[in-house]
């Protein structure tokens, strides 16, 4: 395994989510890389979008470590809020899913690096009023969900999750792509956002600090025969 590039890097990768013939060669291509608990994990969801989601999102860190390294870093393990983390590794990550789609974000060469990610579809019904601030005067459902996606990533970020009421939360102007927010959470520090349209979705990101962003729009088919390149 080589170590992490000296160039920090964010890479973010997504893919719609593939048919069930197509998920189910993901998920063979993808079980020799994964951990048995990793394994474990995705054979808990036992919906078939779920399972794909989670098989897909996998796929897709096995290709974000690639390169710099040679493999995962090690078996990923969750925090008590359920945000998934490599222990003793530098690389920090974040996933989301939505209804068609799954997407991985991966920072690397930034130790400390605190990173949410969010997904929403366009075609899912926008989040309830109470999910934001009066003074947000959110008017158009695909710019709730754009702001939605803002709130998630940067609860994940923080480490909080759900469990923090999002309207607390102010996610920028209508419209805006990118901003700072400071923490309404006590010790917490100030993160970065950005709004980011990928194909059919909106996609939060929040990070500690700025990197530089490399975003990948793959097809399940990409996804199929990168992972068999791997293993040639």
């Amino acid at each position: 395994m080589s170590d992490a590039p000296a160039r920090p890097t964010l890479r973010l990768l997504f893919c719609p989510l593939p048919s069930p013939g197509q998920a189910a060669g993901l998920s063979d291509s993808a079980a020799g890389r994964l951990s048995p608990d990793d394994l474990a994990h995705i054979q808990r969801f036992t919906a078939p979008g779920a399972a794909a989601a989670r098989g897909l999102a996998r796929a897709l860190l096995v290709l974000a470590c690639r390169p710099p390294l040679e493999a995962l870093p090690a078996a990923l393990r969750k925090t008590p809020a359920g945000a998934p983390f490599f222990p003793h590794s530098p690389p920090a990550l974040s996933f989301s899913y939505s209804q068609d789609a799954a997407v991985c974000a991966l920072g690397f060469g930034s130790p400390g690096l605190r990173l949410g990610v969010d997904l929403e579809s366009l075609a899912s019904p926008p989040p309830a009023g109470r999910a934001f601030m009066p003074a947000e005067r959110i008017r158009h459902p695909g710019e709730a969900l754009r702001r939605w996606t803002v709130k998630e990533a940067l609860l994940k970020a923080w480490g909080a999750g759900l469990a923090f009421d999002p309207a607390r939360i102010h996610a920028g102007r209508c419209g805006q792509r990118r901003g700072r927010q400071t923490a309404p959470i006590s010790g917490a520090p100030p993160l970065l956002w950005q709004s980011l349209p990928l194909p059919g979705h909106w996609c939060g990101l929040a990070l500690s600090h700025p990197l530089p962003l490399r975003v990948s729009c793959l097809t399940p088919a990409d996804v199929w025969r990168a992972l068999r390149k791997l293993g040639d």
